[in-house]
Parts: structure tokens; sequence; C-alpha cells
């Protein structure tokens, strides 16, 4: 079983209770800056989000909003499982 420093769980335990983050792609004065759905999501890093991602904890979905685009960051079902696999140990 793939096991995760203490900083990618917390991350991964923000995103499994439902949080997400919204990540500006558009052209504009927010670009690349992370919009969490929750206060706890600020202090996740964007290498957290890439580490979770490359790992396929993470799933991201093309979203748009008064017509700026932005990956919405969300946990996957592999994210899920492992981090309910990671609390019954």
């Amino acid at each position: 079983m793939n096991t995760l420093s203490s900083n990618l769980m917390f991350s991964l335990r923000c995103f499994s209770q439902g949080n997400h983050i919204d990540l500006c792609i558009d052209i504009c004065n927010q670009l690349w800056r992370l919009f969490p759905s929750e206060p706890a999501g600020q202090i996740i890093k964007k290498q957290q989000i890439q580490g979770l991602l490359v790992r396929g904890y993470l799933q991201k979905e093309l979203t748009e909003s008064f017509g700026i685009s932005y990956w919405r960051i969300r946990v996957s079902d592999a994210g899920k499982k492992h981090f309910e696999e990671q609390n019954n140990v």
C-alpha cells in the first residue's frame, strides 16, 4: 500500500470531506490562483495537489464561471478508498 506524508494525508482528508478547489486557468489577473470551497483548503499547497493528482487520488474537471475557466479539483474514487483504508489501519 502506498503511504502518504502527513501533509498529503491532511490534504486528502480535506478533499475526502467533500471539499474541492478551483484553479483558475484563464488568462486574467486570477491565473493559477486557487479558490477553495472551505477555508481549510487555503493551507493546501499546489505541490500537494500535484502529488495527489499524479497518484490518481484527485480528479479534475473543466468548469466555467462568468466566462472564466477553472479546473475543479476534487477527490477521486481511488482517493476516497485510500483515505478510508488508512483510517481503518
